[in-house]
């Protein structure tokens, strides 16, 4: 005859194994899930180097353009400012480029960050003041 408490053994069993099918699965699909995911992360590195690699070129063959228009300008300015004049004035051209762009470029900083924090403050403002405070309504 049974008693009521023989079968618990059994059934902790058999909860038992299934919780450990259930931990081995998991943990499988886990494995398999990372090995998909690092594949996809080496993939899109290659992508990302061989890019790089090419933007680097580009940038030396910017730069060796920039020196040739630099000594083609400096050629013909020799003839027309002697001595040392024609690398002064392209020395100011330079510097006045660089003077301007760097201002432009502090404008367009400065407003991106003044619309981000006007953008922060509308947000902040559609907050209920409840909320903000952490004093939420439970």
């Amino acid at each position: 005859m049974r008693m009521q408490g023989d079968d618990s053994a059994e059934g902790r069993s058999r909860v038992g194994d299934a919780a450990a099918r259930l931990a081995q699965d998991t943990a499988q699909l886990a494995r398999h899930e990372i090995l998909a995911v690092q594949s996809e992360v080496r993939a899109a590195l290659r992508r990302i180097g061989a890019g790089g690699a090419l933007l680097s070129a580009a940038g030396v063959c910017g730069l060796l353009a920039l020196w040739s228009a630099h000594e083609t300008a400096l050629r013909t300015l020799e003839p027309a400012l002697p001595g040392a004049r024609a690398p002064a004035v392209l020395t100011c051209a330079y510097a006045t480029g660089a003077a301007t762009l760097g201002v432009a470029a502090r404008n367009r900083v400065r407003a991106a960050g003044q619309a981000s924090a006007d953008a922060l403050d509308r947000a902040r403002e559609a907050v209920p003041t409840g909320v903000r405070r952490g004093e939420g309504s439970d």
